[in-house]
């Protein structure tokens, strides 16, 4: 396969890079800096960085056509939450994750490309402006792949944890660093900080390990099956809550985290998000390997040698 990844340089992105570098597949990733995570590939030859975003047309055309594309993992978006996107940043948000998606599918349809994944969210009710964009990158999808041709699928993320997820004032080289719950856990508690739990602690989602998600996008590439117009949820029917996390962390790392509660962020309130796996089964013939604990333990890892190399 010749895979151009957009957004690649991060999180998820890196891991997917590594993943089909591994398998021997050819790799493009296009985004606005370079990890190191991405460097170390630099010198093979079945890998290229371009610097640029979903947004430059003729960019786009031209990495397509010089490196042979023939699947994408589109990931590039801007995230944020209720709290950190401001009226000035929706207009781009909206650009870059719906105006970027459309970009993208009109690629795969120009280009014949035989098949793009792309992460989206679960449904929530309250007022987001990223997963107001995300929701409408489904339909999307599904509109190019019922209309046009395109065989597009949406892989369904809930919230994904593990080695390299940036905190907040983390690494200094990522332009972008979004606070989550378990990598802001383990920082604030290598601070000497407290963690602090919006609301009661009780609102629920399923926490997928990194490898579980590498291996669900790479079954989606390779899958021999037409997965156009499915949402592909990458989960397992289970879930847990802020409160159950704190007490996983505690006992994965054998010590304490000081837990400070605090008010609901704008606009945002107590949901149960839970991600049905027949679909994952059915198309994919995967089921999630990664027990919560375990993964914990191999993100600690991570994070407290990060943490001795930053401060």
């Amino acid at each position: 396969m010749n895979v151009l990844i957009t957004g690649g340089s991060g999180f998820i992105g890196s891991n997917i890079v590594d993943r089909l570098i591994e398998e021997n597949h050819k790799v493009t990733v296009l985004d606005l800096w370079e990890s190191n995570e991405v460097k170390v590939h630099s010198e093979n030859p079945n890998f290229r960085f371009v610097k640029g975003t979903v947004l430059e047309d003729e960019l786009l055309n031209s990495i397509v056509l010089d490196d042979n594309i023939d699947r994408i993992v589109h990931l590039a978006a801007v995230l944020g939450t209720s709290e950190t996107i401001t009226m000035y940043d929706v207009e781009q948000v909206a650009l870059t994750n719906v105006v970027g998606t459309v970009k993208m599918l009109k690629l795969a349809k120009k280009h014949n490309i035989k098949r793009i994944c792309i992460p989206t969210t679960p449904d929530v009710t309250w007022l987001n402006p990223y997963k107001i964009t995300k929701a409408a990158v489904e339909k999307f999808a599904e509109l190019f792949s019922k209309n046009y041709g395109v065989e597009a699928v949406c892989l369904k993320l809930g919230n994904i944890y593990g080695a390299r997820e940036r905190w907040l004032d983390g690494p200094k080289e990522a332009p972008y660093n979004y606070q989550k719950v378990i990598p802001t856990i383990l920082m604030e508690t290598l601070k000497g900080n407290s963690f602090n739990i919006y609301g009661n602690g009780e609102q629920r989602s399923e926490y997928i390990y990194i490898d579980d998600v590498v291996e669900s996008f790479y079954r989606a590439l390779t899958s021999e099956k037409d997965l156009g117009g499915l949402v592909i949820h990458v989960g397992a029917d289970r879930n847990n809550s802020v409160n159950e996390i704190v007490d996983a962390v505690e006992e994965a790392w054998g010590r304490k985290v000081d837990r400070n509660y605090v008010d609901m962020r704008p606009g945002e309130h107590h949901v149960e998000i839970t991600l049905n796996p027949e679909l994952l089964k059915e198309h994919l013939d995967y089921e999630l390997q990664w027990d919560l604990v375990d993964g914990i333990k191999e993100t600690i890892e991570y994070y407290e040698t990060a943490y001795s190399e930053l401060y």
